[in-house]
């Protein structure tokens, strides 16, 4: 269903009044510490590595065997204080149409300023390309991965517990 602008406002708003201004939705601390970690398919498990390693700059961690077909690669990499992403080859044709029905938008990274910088670099350097966005909150940048996953690198312009969305 398509919405104008004025529905999709009044929706918005609607949603806000419902949820964000009743404590039963927000008048508590998260109960999750942070992601663990975040799984997607892979097209290509070494243009992966080299993008996350070389581009984003995340430390590799592991490969190993996906716990469901031995068949298959998973490759880990360290994105901060425990928080794991991870890129899967599916090697069960089926499995693979399974795992892509679910719909996934994009994965957003924090970075601090300086690796903001210095990844603006490498990808100009690189040819990639990217777009930004700079607001109050965030300043990000936007970028495809080879697998085709956006991808945004965020920085945060506020202390993110002080954020009321």
């Amino acid at each position: 269903m398509m919405l104008t602008e004025a529905q999709a406002q009044a929706e918005r708003e609607s949603l806000v009044e419902r949820f964000i201004k009743k404590p039963s939705y927000t008048g508590f601390e998260s109960e999750a510490s942070g992601v663990n970690h975040l799984a997607f398919i892979s097209t290509d498990l070494e243009k992966t590595i080299e993008f996350y390693t070389q581009v984003i700059r995340l430390k590799m961690l592991r490969v190993r065997a996906h716990d469901a077909d031995p068949c298959s690669t998973q490759v880990f990499f360290d994105m901060g204080r425990g928080e794991l992403l991870a890129f899967l080859r599916v090697n069960d044709m089926e499995e693979k149409a399974r795992i892509g029905l679910g719909g996934f938008h994009h994965a957003a990274l924090t970075v601090t300023r300086e690796q903001y910088e210095a990844a603006r670099e490498r990808l100009e350097e690189r040819g990639i390309h990217y777009t930004t966005i700079s607001h109050e909150i965030l300043d990000t940048i936007t970028l495809t991965d080879p697998n085709g996953i956006t991808l945004e690198l965020s920085v945060w312009n506020v202390d993110p517990k002080d954020v009321q969305m």
